[in-house]
C-alpha cells in the first residue's frame, strides 16, 4: 500500500507543478498564516484510497482533494488539520511528500454561519470550474486556494 501511496503523490505532484502558476487566486480570510500555496482538486473519479479527504503535502505546495460530495464541514477539517501539519511538522523535506487520508473525524465541526458561508462560496467556485485533466486524478477541477 506504501508504494501505491508514494506513486499517486509523486503523479499528483507532477500535475501541480504544471498548473499551480496558472490559477486566479480565490480570496477567502486565512486562519492562520501560510507556508505554501494550497490547491483543491476535485476528481470527477475519487481516487481509490481510504479517505474522506485527501491532504498531499509537499515542498511548496499542498493540495486538498475532494470527494464529489464534500461539504463545508469536510473542508473545514481538511484545513484545520492542514494547519496543524504546518505546525507540528513543519514543511515536508525537499523530494519528500506526504499523503495523508482523512478517513473520518468526530464530532463533525460546528461552523459559525459566516464560516460555513465562506466555506460554501470556496465549494461552489471549486465546483463552477471548467472541466480539465487533474493529472494522474483525470478529470475533475481544480483551484488555487489564496488564504490571505
Amino acid at each position: 500500500m506504501q508504494i501505491h501511496n508514494r506513486g499517486l503523490v509523486l503523479l499528483l505532484s507532477a500535475l501541480f507543478v504544471q498548473l499551480g502558476g496558472a490559477a486566479a487566486p480565490h480570496h477567502v480570510t486565512a486562519q492562520e498564516g501560510s507556508s505554501a500555496p494550497i490547491f483543491f482538486a476535485l476528481p470527477e473519479a475519487y481516487p481509490d484510497v481510504d479517505g474522506r479527504v485527501l491532504l498531499l503535502r509537499e515542498p511548496g505546495r499542498e493540495i486538498i482533494v475532494l470527494a464529489q460530495a464534500a461539504t463545508p464541514e469536510d473542508l473545514a477539517v481538511a484545513l484545520n488539520m492542514l494547519h496543524r501539519f504546518r505546525r507540528e511538522r513543519g514543511q515536508p523535506e525537499q523530494g519528500r511528500g506526504h499523503m495523508v487520508p482523512i478517513v473520518g473525524y468526530a464530532p463533525l465541526p460546528t461552523l459559525a454561519a459566516e464560516e460555513r458561508a465562506r466555506l460554501q462560496a470556496s465549494l461552489d467556485d471549486l465546483r463552477a470550474r471548467p472541466l480539465a485533466n487533474v493529472g494522474s486524478l483525470g478529470r475533475g477541477r481544480w483551484m488555487h486556494f489564496d488564504e490571505r
